[in-house]
């Protein structure tokens, strides 16, 4: 427990120290996560490292990032998306062991975590330290209260079949917690433009994190397996600790506020 304690502090400060600086300096760390992501998501699904598939699907991941990093434009990124969808269905058809439900995975996993940490950089460069920090802390104080509450008073399963250990009562504990932990964040700090929009951005934010965490535990399930990786010591790997944000973050894409 100690040191899984320490090492969250130090994963705490070196995330921290480039989300500060920001621009091209956080930018590299989420794409260099997203990397990583990518890999602990091939190694779930079998797919075979440094092989052309997973050559192809990590470019992938790192083009599209391209508006980020050279100038790329929406029109590019769609352009990236037809090629990864042209390539992996053209490999089934030369690979008999690569199936096209393998291939829909492998296409899944390159958007996801593409577009999911893509958005994350995007959110700190366009919407600045303190609105997206508003927004991580969203997702820790769900987390935190999704727990406590559902410990205490948690009796009704959320999802027994992927995580049995979630409740309904949990994570309307982790909603509310999350409402007045936004509400009083906005309050100080002022990260949002109006109460209106801390609720839907809170709410958005605080459900998308819960749904995140679902749909990685459903893939672990599915897969049999424990850990996404084991890069920090007592956290799992990059998918274990960052589920959620992924999800998040592309919600909030979603509804047009990045």
């Amino acid at each position: 427990m100690k040191q899984r304690i320490l090492m969250g502090v130090l994963l705490a400060i070196l995330f921290l120290i480039p989300f500060t600086i920001g621009g091209h300096v956080f930018t590299y760390l989420t794409l260099a996560l997203a990397l990583i992501a990518f890999y602990e998501f091939s190694t779930i699904i079998k797919i075979r490292m440094f092989g052309t598939k997973w050559f192809v699907g990590s470019l992938g991941v790192i083009l599209l990032f391209s508006p980020l990093l050279f100038g790329g434009t929406s029109q590019f990124q769609i352009r990236v998306l037809l090629a990864l969808v042209i390539f992996f269905i053209t490999t089934t058809v030369f690979n008999k062991g690569f199936s096209i439900e393998k291939a829909g995975t492998v296409l899944i996993g390159v958007l996801y975590l593409g577009f999911g940490f893509e958005s994350l950089a995007e959110a700190r460069i366009e919407k600045g330290v303190i609105w997206t920090f508003v927004v991580l802390l969203t997702i820790w104080s769900t987390d935190s209260g999704a727990y406590f509450i559902g410990k205490k008073f948690g009796k009704h399963k959320l999802a027994a079949a992927i995580s049995p250990n979630k409740t309904i009562e949990g994570a309307t504990g982790g909603i509310i917690t999350a409402l007045v932990i936004g509400f009083a964040l906005h309050s100080i700090l002022d990260a949002y433009q109006s109460y209106i929009h801390t609720l839907v951005i809170t709410l958005v934010v605080s459900i998308a994190g819960q749904v995140g965490d679902l749909v990685e535990s459903g893939l672990k399930r599915h897969y049999g397996v424990k850990d996404s990786g084991n890069i920090f010591p007592g956290h799992g790997g990059v998918l274990d600790r960052l589920d959620s944000w992924i999800f998040v973050f592309l919600g909030l894409k979603l509804i047009g506020v990045l």
